[in-house]
């Protein structure tokens, strides 16, 4: 008697891998686009802080900023990293792998004596 598997066999255990392949692709591709558009929201909640701290260090100025500019100040990214408050260099979009514009940056505007932070790009974290 030969030991072995028949060929039989062999192509059961193909096609059950093949369709737990099948199954569980998809599944993981799914999660890691979700998550990635987790971590741009979240690359994004970042530049709002930042420019919250760049409001709060400059708090002196900020008034005149934003009567100056008809009620709303853009700080752009690379006046965030020139102050330090976000990391040098290129900063990359999780979602699409490309690098946010330097140029753009988080709207601050005053109401009631209360600022709001808004990150200009509105279209950063869709795909």
């Amino acid at each position: 008697m030969k030991k072995g598997f028949t060929l039989v066999e062999l192509l059961g255990v193909i096609v059950i891998l093949g369709i737990i392949g099948m199954i569980t692709v998809p599944l993981v591709q799914r999660t890691i686009i979700e998550n990635n558009q987790k971590l741009c929201e979240d690359q994004v909640a970042s530049f709002e802080r930042a420019a919250r701290s760049f409001a709060n260090k400059n708090a002196y100025k900020m008034e005149d900023l934003i009567t100056s500019s008809g009620g709303t100040y853009n700080v752009t990214l690379s006046e965030l990293q020139d102050e330090g408050l976000l990391p040098d260099g290129d900063i990359e979009n999780p979602l699409t792998g490309e690098n946010f514009n330097l140029n753009t940056g988080v709207n601050i505007t005053e109401s009631h004596n209360q600022f709001a932070y808004k990150y200009s790009d509105s279209n950063a974290c869709t795909n």
